[in-house]
């Protein structure tokens, strides 16, 4: 996405005792809600974490996390003249000077400037999930519709419009993109699936449908190209309303768009969150209230957690692992950060039910 730049000298004073000559910058948004942004670089530096907040409260949030720990809190609406940013704040990514906050149950993204979180435009779209760019001028929108959509969107850059859709599986939700192809995880919405969408993404044609388990959750690409994916596994209730594990989780690995390997995960452990390091050799993920690690070149799962402590989302960055840890729904939440090995440094204070993670670096 391109900035505008225009520069405006001051005219000359009475006098040259008083002649001066100023420049301003002024970085112009996609949309006439915002049309002149200007920058000041407050969040450029750190990192955001998105609170979720409680089901139907409109309590969702950003806070920020900055270079020497300090963290501010509810910085969309203190940046913006609003009161709330929404109801369940899904997600978030920066693409190029934007910063692109998918609200899942108030149907919108909110597209603000990265590093001033000033507001520059609203996207309408029903259920969204996440947004991942896949080209300078292009990115895919995964939404659930009305909980059992198969709609994944297409998303102008230049214009912040959408302009088109691509059917995949139910309930298309984490998206991954290697090798000119968008990997799309299928979870099934309010019900079940267990396949991935593989998009190209210069036709914006689905070209394949790869069966993996049930639930995928979960999706990256590690340093060779190759594609991971994480499935949930099933639960259902028996008449007591206790959880009963029905099918295992996994550990997909998908090489030239073909399953290479799967691992299974004991069942009832329901995996969760995966996300790889900085190498791309090392994956992360959340199971059975502890956190794994696994190298891409191990044949079989740990036993071993590294982190024992369950979380509702994990982030990695700069060789430390982030975990987001809710709480409940309705206090505020913790995100601790790690080294890689699982070793605590600290933790910060954030909004209500944190879920995710989105680096400026």
């Amino acid at each position: 996405m391109k900035t505008i730049k225009t520069i405006k000298t001051m005219k000359t004073m009475k006098t040259l005792r008083y002649l001066s000559l100023s420049v301003i910058i002024i970085l112009s948004g996609c949309s006439k809600d915002n049309p002149d942004p200007i920058f000041s670089g407050k969040y450029e530096n750190g990192y955001f974490i998105t609170n979720e907040g409680n089901y139907n409260s409109a309590d969702g949030s950003i806070s920020f996390v900055n270079e020497d720990g300090i963290v501010e809190n509810d910085v969309f609406v203190s940046n913006n003249s609003v009161t709330a940013l929404g109801d369940v704040v899904q997600s978030m990514s920066i693409i190029e000077d934007y910063a692109y906050i998918v609200v899942n149950n108030s149907n919108k993204i909110e597209v603000v400037t990265a590093d001033s979180m000033k507001y520059v435009s609203t996207i309408d779209v029903d259920f969204p999930r996440y947004i991942k760019q896949v080209s300078d001028d292009k990115a895919y929108i995964t939404t659930w519709g009305d909980g059992f959509g198969k709609d994944v969107k297409i998303l102008d850059l230049n214009t912040n419009t959408i302009t088109g859709s691509i059917e995949c599986g139910s309930g298309p939700d984490a998206i991954q993109v290697s090798n000119e192809f968008a990997y799309v995880c299928n979870i099934g919405g309010w019900s079940t699936g267990n396949t991935i969408s593989v998009i190209d993404i210069n036709s914006d044609i689905v070209v394949s449908t790869i069966e993996v388990e049930e639930k995928p959750n979960s999706i990256k690409s590690d340093a060779n190209g190759n594609v991971w994916v994480l499935t949930k596994g099933t639960t259902e209730y028996d008449e007591n309303w206790n959880t009963v594990p029905i099918s295992p989780g996994s550990l997909v690995k998908i090489s030239n768009n073909s399953i290479e390997n799967k691992l299974f995960f004991p069942l009832g452990y329901f995996p969760k969150n995966l996300i790889i390091d900085d190498s791309g050799y090392n994956l992360y993920y959340s199971c059975a209230g502890a956190v794994y690690s696994f190298n891409i070149n191990s044949s079989s799962l740990s036993e071993l957690p590294i982190i024992n402590k369950e979380f509702y989302g994990l982030g990695f960055n700069g060789n430390y692992i982030y975990g987001a840890y809710a709480s409940s729904f309705t206090e505020s939440g913790w995100s601790y950060r790690y080294t890689s090995d699982g070793l605590v440094i600290d933790s910060v204070n954030v909004g209500i039910a944190p879920n995710g993670y989105c680096f400026t670096n």
